[in-house]
């Protein structure tokens, strides 16, 4: 029975209260595609799947709020990190909660401009600014390069060789448009205009083929090469072993005598990993003579990673030293970019309670030092050094060119981070890197992925035994020519 209106008047209006939280299916997509494209960084064989991983999330997004397309947007970075780097745990799980907060807060910020996905003005606007925030990435809190979507494809090297011209961030604008414009297709198929529908169709097309068919024209062209030997010796010293003063003669003696196995190669050119000595090489007496006289007996340059203390100012330096020859220290070098929450902790007021991790305390080196040795022919050759993680971010690697490096070298050390996918993401980090700037990439792990990367991209001559390439010891020598 209707009441009449007079006898309403004690009822309240309703009142529409704004949702807190976006819809439920917002957050599983969100989810979903920050599970897709971490599993796809662990198996780069299925990185055809980049092109679709992106289209759940951009579905989830096309809501009226900016604060929920802000929300949607840390839930899929803070996932998306969660799954790809999960191995700095074994540094520190609070350092690496910490991380992946802080990159899941910057794609917040993008979802504070990002428009709706379903604007046909976003097809071009949201991949532009997603590439701004990749590049933002490894500027803002500390740096940090890794989990740009472009790195997914490295093993397509067609694909990719546009690299040397547009960066990484080109890929990843290529694959965000793709995915994108099928999303928007998918989403207004029901209502969807020709022209709509022709412009998700071409541009995305356009993009993809001419890319592919610059890839094909630059890998069927010659690039030159500095013409050296160059060994790279994988020790696989276990990180529980590598300061522990008991192992220092093993661990020498372990390099030492990978090293003296290069000899029948006729290196011009022997590397050792990041902090392969086993203390600080300037400052203990049975270190420096050790691998001075390894240099006189070899004949030949060697580079080897260690840690050292400057005593004038109290700060330590993750640097590489080369040595000629005749056992002389010729160069030295100090690690410029930090692995934040890994070498030091950035903004330690606001991460008071990591002081007690144990994380180090490092400072960072202020100059590109180019190493300079003599080929046997006596022409100077000229390379630089990254050490660790440096190589994921293209301007550091690029400034090394810019000072005369004739090819690049990275040392490192991924024992801290066991059995996990980081050697496989990092080594398609380097693959990049060769491209952007057309030269020769020399990787050496203590245990992780070493070998060489030529001009092209293609991995070559790995350090491998019987298909296993992570935790073993070998040594592997490439001639860096022309090809």
């Amino acid at each position: 029975m209707l009441r009449p209106k007079f006898l309403n008047r004690n009822r309240q209006p309703a009142r529409h209260h704004g949702k807190k939280f976006p819809p439920a299916f917002a957050i599983w997509s969100a989810l979903g595609s920050a599970i897709c494209l971490a599993w796809i960084f662990s198996n780069p064989r299925f990185a055809f799947l980049a092109w679709f991983g992106l289209v759940p999330l951009f579905h989830g997004l096309c809501v009226k709020s900016r604060l929920h397309r802000a929300l949607l947007l840390f839930i899929f970075g803070t996932t998306l990190f969660l799954g790809t780097i999960y191995w700095l745990a074994h540094v520190s799980l609070g350092g690496m909660l910490a991380l992946c907060i802080m990159l899941g807060a910057e794609f917040a910020l993008l979802g504070l401009v990002v428009p709706d996905p379903q604007r046909s003005w976003s097809l071009l606007t949201i991949p532009a600014l997603w590439i701004g925030l990749e590049r933002l990435r490894g500027i803002i809190f500390g740096g940090f390069g890794w989990g740009i979507i472009g790195y997914t494809q490295y093993l397509n090297l067609p694909f990719i060789q546009i690299a040397d011209r547009l960066g990484v961030w080109g890929v990843s604008f290529i694959i965000v448009l793709g995915n994108l414009a099928l999303a928007q297709l998918i989403r207004n198929r029901k209502q969807l205009q020709w022209r709509t529908a022709s412009v998700c169709i071409l541009l995305p097309l356009s993009c993809v083929s001419g890319a592919y068919a610059y890839g094909f024209f630059r890998l069927q062209q010659h690039f030159t090469g500095p013409d050296i030997t160059v060994s790279v010796v994988q020790g696989n010293i276990p990180q529980e072993n590598k300061w522990n003063t008991r192992y220092v003669e093993t661990i020498l003696e372990k390099f030492s005598r990978l090293s003296r196995e290069t000899a029948a190669a006729s290196p011009e050119l022997v590397v050792w990993p990041e902090t392969s000595v086993p203390g600080y090489l300037l400052d203990e007496p049975r270190l420096y003579p050790a691998v001075t006289g390894l240099a006189q007996n070899l004949k030949t340059y060697l580079l080897v990673g260690s840690p050292r203390e400057d005593y004038f100012t109290r700060s330590y330096y993750n640097s590489a030293f080369l040595f000629g020859p005749r056992g002389e220290l010729l160069q030295m070098h100090d690690k410029i970019h930090l692995v934040p929450f890994g070498e030091y902790i950035p903004y330690g007021n606001l991460f008071w309670f990591l002081k007690n991790s144990p994380i180090a305390d490092f400072s960072a080196g202020k100059r590109h030092t180019v190493f300079r040795l003599r080929s046997r022919d006596g022409r100077e050759i000229r390379f630089g050094v990254l050490i660790c993680f440096e190589d994921a971010f293209p301007g550091l690697v690029r400034q090394f060119r810019r000072n005369g490096a004739d090819f690049l070298i990275t040392i490192t050390n991924e024992a801290w981070f066991r059995h996990s996918d980081e050697p496989m993401q990092h080594v398609g980090i380097s693959v990049f890197r060769a491209i952007e700037n057309r030269c020769w990439f020399v990787r050496c792990a203590n245990t992780g992925i070493s070998g060489f990367i030529d001009p092209r991209g293609r991995i070559r001559n790995i350090v491998e035994c019987n298909g296993e390439r992570i935790f073993i010891e070998g040594t592997e020598t490439a001639f860096l020519g022309h090809l």
